[in-house]
Parts: structure tokens; C-alpha cells; sequence
């Protein structure tokens, strides 16, 4: 009577089971041209998703980004946001500009990756997001980061200093997945005992 009980249990607790795993991206940076002062510019850039990431038959769970936005100006305060979008026209080695009245159709479904925040001079902040568009990146070749910015104030320094830029480093996806254990209640079922 156990051995059959244990028969019919067996392949429901597998069908149920899957295994987890947490998953870290290795680190990456952009690069991002401020060429704005009092009126936002919008820099569209490609980033490459790892080929860890890409071609995965998993279901994600759980996902958030880590970041580290650095302002290396000595004289000016940078404003920023930015959206995510999968889907662009940016290239790695070639950002796309925007202003606002030509934003590309997708501009207004990208979703906000990072609110609205100033960055002082020589500043690193780092930033957390969570995301729903990040679940969708896994398995994807590209994502694109629309990012806006303009100067929004000068300090002392030298007004010349060129580039202004904001670095986004260290950027690490965190993945909760799992994979399912589909088949093997086959093998434990009822003949296989």
C-alpha cells in the first residue's frame, strides 16, 4: 500500500519541483554625453546583454539592477533619467540623440529604469532598480537605455571642461530562475517504480 501511494506522489512532487538559481551578470558600463544645458537631451545607447544571459529556456523569477552613476565633472550638477527599452536603433558604437519634439514612437513605453535625480560634481551614486522590462531582457541580444540629461548647475571650475558625461559602471543584472524538471515524473511513475 506505501509502495503505491509512494508511486502516485512521486511524479506530482516532480512536476511540482524545479530548480532554482541565482545568477549575477558580469559588471558592464556605459557612457553617457551630456551635450544639454537647461533642456533635456535624450542619448539613446545599446547595451549588449551577456551571452549568459541570452538563449535561456528559464522562467525568471525575480530580477533588479545594480548600478554606479558617476558624475566626473568638476564644476557642473547633471540631471538624469532613464528608461529602458528593448527596442532601439542606437548601436554599441553609436548613440543615437534625440531632442523633444523628434523622441522615437517608443520613447513613451520605454519604462523608467531611474527617476528623475541631480548628480553633484565628482559624485558616484549607486542605484538600485527594479524593473518588470528587466524580466523581459533575459534572453534578449540588446537592450536599449534612453537616458536624459542636461547641466542644471555650475560650480566652481572650469566652464570648458569637456566632455561632460555621466558613466553608469558597474552594471550587474541579479536573476532569480528556475527550470523545471519536465519528464522525469515519466521515469519515476508508476512503471518506472
Amino acid at each position: 500500500m506505501k509502495r503505491a501511494l509512494l508511486a502516485l506522489l512521486c511524479p506530482l512532487m516532480l512536476s511540482a519541483c524545479s530548480a532554482e538559481l541565482a545568477v549575477d551578470t558580469p559588471p558592464q558600463e556605459v557612457t553617457i554625453p551630456v551635450t544639454s544645458v537647461a533642456r533635456a537631451i535624450h542619448v539613446e545607447v545599446a547595451v549588449d546583454m551577456p551571452e549568459e544571459t541570452q538563449n535561456l529556456d528559464v522562467a525568471v523569477k525575480e530580477i533588479s539592477a545594480d548600478l554606479t552613476v558617476i558624475n566626473p565633472s568638476k564644476a557642473f550638477t547633471l540631471r538624469s533619467t532613464a528608461r529602458l527599452s528593448l527596442t532601439g536603433t542606437a548601436t554599441p558604437d553609436a548613440p543615437k540623440f534625440y531632442s523633444d519634439s523628434n523622441l522615437p514612437a517608443y520613447y513613451h513605453t520605454a519604462e523608467v529604469l531611474l527617476p528623475q535625480m541631480d548628480f553633484a560634481p565628482i559624485s558616484s551614486t549607486p542605484v538600485h532598480a527594479d524593473s518588470p522590462t528587466l524580466r523581459n531582457a533575459i534572453g534578449k541580444e540588446r537592450i536599449w537605455i534612453i537616458v536624459s540629461n542636461t547641466v542644471t548647475d555650475a560650480g566652481l571650475g572650469n566652464p570648458l571642461e569637456l566632455p561632460l558625461e555621466l558613466r553608469l559602471e558597474d552594471i550587474i543584472l541579479h536573476a532569480t530562475v528556475s527550470k523545471p524538471f519536465e519528464g522525469l515524473e515519466g521515469m519515476l511513475g508508476p512503471s518506472g517504480l
